[in-house]
């Protein structure tokens, strides 16, 4: 549904990747070695080269559709919608590749997973896109590296970002042919008041309070678009990352007064931590 729009230049990344890069059987969630560009261009830019370490890039016989978050060696998170047709919901169709870049060559520092299982969130609701949220299980874990490395999600259902909060999202989507879409882009964007997103003017009653909020600017420009459904929202607290949102749904991409719709990760901790737990797993701290 979603995908970053970039309204007018990209910011070339040159950064190369040493193809000799330390695997670790451990890593705390949220840092990464490489931090990311603070270059702001009107609507994104290409993406520092595993300054994003948790992204995941999610496909579906063998086409890129969705983007997710990596939680610990075994889980990825994502976004409900992805998988609403039957056909979509065979583990069979879907790998996942972690530590990627670029859509359109391989790349040194990436690996691709098979997905068990496919655990979507029993109260999804594809008529108004409530709890969409997912969550996949990995066959062959993630090793961490520099390039691949776990969000950490909130620790309560309490949000951990504001509305002046520094947060990005990030993803291979459409781009409106504004940039390329065969590199990771992110955007910078800001989360906006409830009151604001539920304006007649703006979503109205479509918003749902509490469980989603929108992120993005008044008079549109930079949003997520088509090809970035399930990818991270991620805000700094501190000197830590955290995942506060998932690339959900909107009127558009870009558009005044209808900012990208994110869903609430802090509300769905719990629901993340047992389904993990259940079977086997916790989340790295």
């Amino acid at each position: 549904m979603k995908g970053l729009v970039l309204v007018l230049v990209v910011h070339l990344c040159t950064a190369a990747i040493s193809h000799a890069f330390v695997v670790t059987d451990h890593a705390s969630c949220g840092h990464q070695t490489f931090p990311p560009s603070e270059t702001r261009i009107v609507g994104g830019h290409e993406a520092r080269i595993g300054s994003w370490p948790w992204m995941a890039m999610l496909i579906e016989d063998g086409n890129q559709v969705c983007g997710g978050s990596i939680l610990n060696e075994y889980f990825i998170l994502t976004a409900a919608h992805c998988f609403e047709d039957e056909l979509s919901r065979d583990t069979t169709r879907w790998t996942v590749r972690v530590g990627k870049h670029h859509l359109d060559r391989l790349d040194p520092t990436e690996t691709t997973h098979r997905v068990s299982q496919i655990i979507i969130h029993p109260q999804y609701n594809s008529t108004t896109v409530k709890n969409d949220i997912t969550l996949l299980q990995l066959i062959e874990p993630v090793q961490y590296n520099d390039y691949v490395r776990p969000i950490c999600i909130p620790p309560s259902a309490r949000r951990v970002a504001n509305t002046t909060s520094s947060c990005y999202s990030t993803g291979w989507g459409d781009t409106h042919d504004t940039s390329s879409r065969t590199v990771l882009n992110q955007v910078k964007l800001q989360i906006i008041p409830e009151s604001w997103c539920s304006h007649t003017d703006w979503y109205g009653s479509n918003f749902i309070k509490y469980y989603t909020f929108c992120a993005g600017y008044p008079s549109g420009g930079q949003d997520t678009c088509t090809g970035d459904s399930g990818g991270p929202f991620v805000c700094k607290v501190d000197d830590t990352w955290y995942q506060q949102g998932i690339i959900s749904w909107g009127h558009g991409c870009a558009l005044p007064f209808y900012p990208g719709i994110y869903t609430d990760v802090s509300k769905y901790g719990q629901w993340i931590r047992n389904n993990i737990a259940s079977r086997g797993f916790h989340l790295n701290k």
